[in-house]
């Protein structure tokens, strides 16, 4: 069973305030009509999306989360200002503990993305596939440029599967975020962390 260490850092960075991007985490989403087609190209297209939030504007530390939906399909981008991984969780009960995440990254032309589990208040993570669940990560894909890493994916908004949070249009949901300078999910975040509220769509 392989295990993602990306361990104790998001809790103790959730503990530091210097660390948590309250404002912009938790304010008003930007919204508009998405009119483009959703293509999972790491290109995130200027009506591609019907809503995004700056969950970090601090310099050399950007992160923005991109995403729209319907009753059935929830689209998502990723942009974090570095070339590791960058990561999403959804909904833990208690620090990480419980969240439902994708974690992510690019190398040369090609993007990894993971639907993960975790397991614990500060870690471990652990693919779905590892503890009985499945991969539900419809189609993805990504882009290195320019300093930025980002990544999109694809997922049914309720996946029946029980290491999925399901979702329904109009939701709340609560959020981790986290970004590392390395591509190996064995190194925890050592660029930034916080977290945030998505409010999705109504349909």
């Amino acid at each position: 069973m392989r295990s993602i260490f990306i361990i104790s850092a998001l809790a103790v960075s959730l503990l530091m305030a210097g660390c948590i991007q309250t404002s912009p985490g938790n304010g008003p989403a930007h919204k508009i009509q998405a009119t483009e087609p959703w293509k999972p190209d790491g290109t995130i297209g200027a009506k591609e999306y019907s809503s995004w939030k700056y969950l970090s504007s601090v310099p050399g530390k950007n992160f923005t989360i991109y995403w729209r939906n319907d009753a059935h399909s929830l689209h998502m981008a990723l942009r974090g200002q570095t070339d590791g991984w960058i990561s999403v969780g959804f909904e833990p009960t208690d620090w990480m503990k419980d969240a439902d995440m994708i974690v992510g990254y690019v190398t040369g032309d090609n993007a990894t993305v993971e639907d993960q589990y975790c397991t614990g208040n500060y870690g471990p993570h652990f693919r779905d596939e590892d503890l009985g669940g499945t991969d539900d990560i419809l189609e993805h894909g990504g882009k290195d440029e320019g300093g930025f890493t980002v990544v999109e994916f694809e997922r049914k908004m309720n996946t029946t599967d029980k290491f999925d949070k399901a979702f329904v249009p109009g939701q709340n949901v609560s959020i981790i975020w986290a970004m590392a300078d390395s591509k190996s999910l064995a190194v925890q975040h050592n660029v930034a962390a916080g977290k945030g509220i998505l409010d999705l769509d109504q349909t």
